[in-house]
C-alpha cells in the first residue's frame, strides 16, 4: 500500500499534551473501522530537553493480522506543530507479532513534539516501539571522541560526528580521520564473556578471539562511514550492496575504517555519518564502543627516510664476508679503475654468462606488469563498492599516502630493505667481478651473485605491490621471489661443487655438472609458482571443488617425490652409477685429516662421518618435507606457507653442512696452541677472527631468519585465509615510532637475513675460480708454516703432501 504526502499531511490533525518520556515509547492497539488510528495528545515525545544536540528516531514495529491476504499497514511519525512526517514505514503484517520492522530517520536536532499515525485495514494488531537516541559523537580538545551502543537482533545505530575547517586547515593532506569499532558478543554461556576495556583500544581483550573457538557462535555486524543520508540508507536495506562515496566493512571484535584525502570519500569538513546494523536473527547481541580519531599533521617522510638509512647497512655486510671468507682477495678494488667498472657494467649486456639473471628479470618483467593489474583491478574494486573487506590490511596500524593512493604506506615503505640491499649486492658483485678482470682471472662467472641482488629488488617490487591490496587469492605475488631467492640460493650451493663449462683448473675437484638456468626454472620455479597458485586458491574463501583438488595434491606429491631423489643425488647419496660419463677423472679425497692436529672430539667426528651427516640431513629433510605436506593436505597450514617453509629450511641445511669442510680448513691453522700463542699470536688471532666470523655468519644469519619467521608467523597482524572480520581481530598496534608494525618488522628482517645467508653462499658458490685456488694456496701455505713451526718434522712433511681442495 502506497500513501501520498498529501494525505498524510492530511491526517495528522491532532493537539498537543506535554508528558513525560520513558524510553522506549511503546505504542499497541489495533486499527479502527475507518483504517486509521491515532492516539492522544498525552502519548505525545516531547524532546524538548535534548537541547541543540542531534538525535535520531528509531522505530520497530509489528503487526498481526488473521487476513489471508496479509496485506500491509503505513506507520507515521510526524511533528504535531508542524504536521510534517519524520518518519514513515510500510509494514507487512503477520500471523503473530513476532516479526520485527525497522526503520530510522536521519540525525538532526528534534527539540519539540511528535507522535503516532497509523494507516492500514480494520482490525490489523499492530505493536511499535519507538526509540530516540543522541547521535552526536563529540571530539575533545585532542581529537578524540566515543560514544558506545548496545547492538541486538537486526537493530540499526545510527551515531554523527562533525570535522571543522580549523581542525583541518593547516595539515593540508597530512590529516586522516579513523573510526574504530570494538566489541564483544554476549553469550548465554557465562565463560564465554570475558572483556576488559583499557582507556586505549590498543589494550583491548576480548572473549571472542579467534583461540577462543566460538566463531560459529558469535555474531558478525558492519560498519559504514559516509557524509550523504542515501548511501545509509541503502547500507541498511542491503549491507552487502556496493556503494559509492562511502567505506564499510564487517567486524565482530574490532573493526576501522580510516578516511584519507586519497579515500573514498574523501575527507572533507562537516558532518560525517556512521551506521551500525547487526544480521538479522543473532545469537548474541553486541555492547560497541564506536571511537572517532582526528589526525593532523602527520609526517611520514623521515620515518620513510629512516627505513632507508637502516638498510644502508647493509653495505657492510658484503665486505664483512669478503674479509672473513676470502682473506686472500680482501682488497675489492685492487688495479679497479672506474673505466674497467664499467666495461663490466658493460658486459651485462653484451657479453658474458647471465643466463639464470636474464630469466630472473624476465620473470620479474612478466610478474610485475600481471600483478599490478590484478592487485589495481582488486583495489579499485574496494575503491568503487566501499567494501574494506576485499583487502586485509591491519587497520590499527593503517597510515594513508597523503592523497595520490589509498593504501598504508608503511606497509609499502617497509619493502625498501630488499630494494635496497639489492642493489647493494648488484653494486657489490660487479666490483667483485672487476677485480677478477682487473688482476686477469680468466674463469669468473658471476650470473648467479647477481641473480641474488635481482631477486631481492624484484622481492620487494612484488611484495610492494600485494601489499597494495593484500589478500589471499593474490598472495602468490608476494612469496613467488621468496621462492626464486631460496632456489638461486641452493643452485648456488652446488654450482661452487660443480663443474661449468669453463673450468680447467677446478675440475680435478668438482663432481658433478652444474643446475642448467632453464632447468631450474622449468623444473623448479616453474611448477613451485603453479602449486603456490592452485594452493591459495584452495586457501581462499570459496576454495576449489574436491575433484579439482585430488589430482592436484597426486601431481604436488610426485613433484615432492622427484625433487627429494635430486636432492639425494646432489648431495652424492645416490649411486654412482647415475654419475655424467664425460666427468674428467676424480684424484680420492681422504674423508679425515692425516696431520694430527688436536682439534674437537665434534669436529674430528663431523670431518670423518661428512657422508654420514649429509645422509642424516637429508633424511631429517624428507622428515620435514612429508610432515608439512600432509599438513598442508589437511589444510593446518597453507600451501605458501608450506613451500616456503621447506626451502628456507633447505637453504640452512645445505649451508650448515657445505660451511663444515670450509671451517675444517680454517681450524687447521691452529696447531700446539700453547706455542703459537707467545711465538706467533697476530697470525693465531686473525685465523680466530676467522673462524670466529664464519660461525657468527651462519648463527647471525639462521638467528635473524627464525626472528623474521616468529615475526611473520606468531605475531602476524592479519591471516588472509581467514574471513574478512576474524582476520581483523588479529590486526596490531604500531610496532615502532608510531609507523611500522610487526609485518613491516618481518621485511626488515627477513631481508637482513637472507642478505647474510646469499654472502655466505656467494664464497661457497666460488664465483671466481682463480680467487678461490688463490685462497687455496695461501692456505695451504700458512698451514705448511704453522705445522712446520709448531709442530715435527714428520707431521710437517705429512701435511705438506696432503692435499687441501678437499672442499
Amino acid at each position: 500500500m502506497s500513501v501520498s504526502l498529501e494525505l498524510i499531511s492530511a491526517l495528522l490533525l491532532i493537539g498537543c499534551v506535554k508528558g513525560e518520556v520513558q524510553w522506549p515509547k511503546k505504542y499497541s492497539g489495533t486499527i479502527d473501522k475507518k483504517g486509521i488510528y491515532s492516539f492522544d495528545d498525552k502519548d505525545s515525545l516531547d524532546l524538548q530537553y535534548y537541547g541543540k544536540k542531534r538525535s535520531n528516531f528509531r522505530m520497530v514495529s509489528h503487526c498481526a493480522t488473521d487476513d489471508t491476504e496479509k496485506d500491509f499497514i503505513s506507520v507515521i511519525l510526524y511533528n504535531t506543530r508542524t504536521l510534517q512526517p519524520i518518519l514513515f514505514d510500510e509494514i507487512k503484517c503477520s500471523e503473530d507479532l513476532t516479526v520485527n520492522w525497522h526503520a530510522h530517520s536521519n540525525p538532526r536536532v528534534f527539540n519539540e513534539k511528535y507522535n503516532i499515525r497509523l494507516i492500514g485495514k480494520p482490525n490489523y494488531q499492530f505493536a511499535i516501539e519507538v526509540y530516540s537516541e543522541l547521535t552526536d559523537i563529540e571530539i575533545n580538545s585532542k581529537g578524540v571522541g566515543e560514544t558506545w551502543v548496545m547492538l541486538g537482533g537486526n537493530s540499526r545505530t545510527i551515531k554523527t560526528f562533525s570535522i571543522s575547517y580549523e581542525q583541518l586547515k593547516s595539515t593540508d593532506e597530512l590529516s586522516y580521520i579513523q573510526v574504530s569499532v570494538e566489541s564483544n558478543d554476549t553469550f548465554e554461556d557465562a565463560s564465554k564473556n570475558d572483556v576488559t576495556l583499557d582507556n586505549s583500544w590498543a589494550d583491548w581483550t576480548h572473549g571472542c578471539g579467534v583461540a577462543s573457538g566460538d566463531e560459529s557462535d558469535r555474531s558478525v555486524a558492519k560498519l559504514i562511514v559516509t557524509q550523504t543520508h542515501e548511501d545509509l540508507d541503502n547500507f541498511f536495506d542491503n549491507p552487502n550492496a556496493a556503494i559509492t562515496a562511502s567505506m564499510r566493512l564487517s567486524f565482530s571484535c574490532f573493526g576501522m575504517i580510516t578516511v584519507s584525502n586519497a579515500s573514498e570519500p574523501v575527507l572533507n569538513t562537516g558532518e560525517w555519518v556512521v551506521g551500525l546494523t547487526l544480521a538479522e536473527n543473532s545469537k548474541s547481541s553486541k555492547n560497541v564502543t564506536i571511537r572517532v580519531t582526528v589526525v593532523t599533521d602527520y609526517h611520514y617522510v623521515g620515518r620513510i627516510a629512516m627505513m632507508f638509512g637502516v638498510s644502508l647497512i647493509g653495505i657492510v655486510i658484503p665486505f664483512l664476508a669478503r674479509i672473513v671468507f676470502d682473506a686472500g682477495n680482501m682488497n675489492i678494488f685492487k688495479k679497479v679503475h672506474f673505466k674497467t667498472w664499467l666495461e663490466t657494467v658493460g658486459d651485462w649486456f653484451w657479453r658474458g654468462h647471465k643466463g639464470i639473471t636474464y630469466l630472473v628479470a624476465l620473470i620479474a618483467a612478466l610478474l610485475v606488469v600481471s600483478a599490478f593489474q590484478v592487485v589495481h583491478a582488486r583495489h579499485h574494486e574496494m575503491m568503487r563498492t566501499g567494501d574494506r573487506d576485499l583487502c586485509y590490511y591491519n587497520e590499527k596500524c593503517y597510515r594513508p599516502y597523503g592523497h595520490y593512493y589509498d593504501v598504508s604506506v608503511n606497509g609499502l615503505a617497509s619493502n625498501i630493505p630488499f630494494m635496497v640491499q639489492g642493489v647493494l649486492m648488484i653494486l657489490y658483485f660487479s666490483f667483485a667481478e672487476s677485480y677478477c678482470r682487473a688482476n686477469g682471472h680468466e674463469h669468473f662467472d658471476y650470473s648467479l651473485p647477481y641473480a641474488f641482488g635481482l631477486t631481492f629488488i624484484c622481492e620487494g617490487f612484488g611484495s610492494l605491490i600485494y601489499h597494495i591490496c593484500p589478500s589471499q587469492i593474490i598472495f602468490q605475488f608476494d612469496t613467488l621471489f621468496m621462492f626464486v631467492i631460496s632456489l638461486v640460493m641452493i643452485s648456488a650451493i652446488y654450482e661452487g661443487l660443480s663443474i661449468r663449462d669453463d673450468d680447467v683448473k677446478y675440475s680435478r675437484v668438482a663432481k658433478q655438472k652444474t643446475v642448467r638456468p632453464a632447468k631450474l626454472f622449468a623444473f623448479f620455479v616453474g611448477p613451485v609458482y603453479f602449486f603456490n597458485f592452485i594452493g591459495n586458491l584452495s586457501d581462499a574463501d570459496r576454495g576449489l571443488p574436491f575433484k579439482v583438488m585430488v589430482p592436484f595434491y597426486v601431481f604436488f606429491g610426485l613433484w615432492w617425490a622427484g625433487t627429494l631423489c635430486w636432492l639425494a643425488y646432489k648431495m652424492n647419496l645416490m649411486p654412482k652409477c647415475l654419475d655424467p660419463e664425460d666427468l674428467p677423472e676424480q684424484k680420492p679425497v681422504p674423508g679425515v685429516d692425516v696431520d694430527d692436529v688436536k682439534r674437537s672430539v665434534f669436529l674430528e667426528w663431523a670431518i670423518k662421518h661428512y657422508t654420514v651427516l649429509k645422509a642424516i640431513a637429508f633424511v631429517i629433510y624428507s622428515g620435514i618435507v612429508i610432515a608439512g605436506f600432509v599438513m598442508a593436505l589437511l589444510q593446518k597450514i597453507a600451501f605458501s606457507m608450506f613451500i616456503l617453509g621447506v626451502l628456507i629450511i633447505a637453504l640452512v641445511i645445505m649451508l650448515v653442512i657445505n660451511s663444515l669442510p670450509v671451517l675444517g680448513l680454517v681450524v687447521r691453522h691452529f696447531h700446539n696452541v700453547p706455542v703459537q700463542l707467545t711465538k706467533n699470536c697476530c697470525s693465531l688471532f686473525t685465523h680466530v677472527f676467522v673462524l670466529l666470523g664464519m660461525v657468527a655468519f651462519l648463527v647471525i644469519g639462521c638467528g635473524v631468519i627464525v626472528v623474521a619467521l616468529v615475526l611473520f608467523k606468531v605475531f602476524s597482524a592479519t591471516d588472509k585465509s581467514l574471513d574478512p572480520w576474524l582476520s581483523r581481530e588479529e590486526n596490531n598496534p604500531c610496532f615502532f615510532n608510531d609507523f611500522y608494525d610487526t609485518h613491516d618488522f618481518w621485511h626488515l628482517f627477513a631481508s637482513f637475513g637472507l642478505m647474510i645467508m646469499a654472502m655466505v653462499v656467494a664464497q661457497i658458490s666460488k664465483p671466481c675460480r682463480e680467487c678461490y685456488l688463490v685462497y687455496m694456496t695461501k692456505a695451504k701455505e700458512d698451514i705448511a708454516n704453522v705445522e712446520a713451526a709448531f709442530g715435527s718434522a714428520a707431521e710437517a712433511d705429512k701435511s705438506t703432501k696432503q692435499s687441501v681442495t678437499d672442499i
